[in-house]
């Protein structure tokens, strides 16, 4: 009985730990300027916090994967939720990614032709302003993905970090 007990309970925590990875690991589609639009959303959020005093954000591979991950997931599901299909939350995803964080952010969205776009709407918006000019952030990571036809639309996600 505490051999089937530890087994069971092996299994629920890896379905735990392990389905945040396996939503991040789907292939999705993504534009073909994919490098480009990523580069011009680091730029544009780096100009906003550069105009206001604050550092500018480095790139992340960790906060890159995770903001892709999210990224996919609302793509196929035409959404811009913070929380993944599997139920994974920004915490979920960054541990998965193998980012340790001591503060950490998201901004979603999805329609933006351009990153200026994107950056200038989340600018407009109280709540996804204050989190791009995070005061203490040091990282970011950008993810980018095309829902499929007939929508055929672009689903933007930053995170915004700093490590432990």
């Amino acid at each position: 009985m505490a051999q089937i007990t530890r087994r069971l309970a092996t299994l629920v925590l890896c379905a735990t730990l392990c389905a945040p990875l396996v939503a991040q690991a789907r292939s999705c589609d993504r534009p073909a300027n994919l490098d480009a639009l990523q580069a011009e959303v680091v730029a544009q959020v780096n100009a906003e916090r550069s105009a206001r005093g604050l550092p500018a954000l480095r790139t992340s591979g960790a906060l890159d994967r995770a903001a892709q991950g999210l990224a996919c997931d609302n793509a196929d599901r035409r959404s811009t939720s913070h929380v993944s299909a599997n139920g994974a939350e920004l915490r979920d995803r960054l541990r998965s990614a193998g980012y340790a964080f001591r503060a950490a952010s998201e901004n979603t969205g999805r329609g933006f032709g351009s990153a200026a776009q994107a950056v200038g709407w989340w600018m407009d918006s109280p709540a996804h302003r204050a989190n791009i000019l995070m005061d203490g952030a040091q990282d970011i990571g950008v993810g980018i993905a095309l829902s499929a036809a007939p929508e055929s639309r672009l689903h933007w996600v930053i995170n915004m970090g700093a490590k432990r």
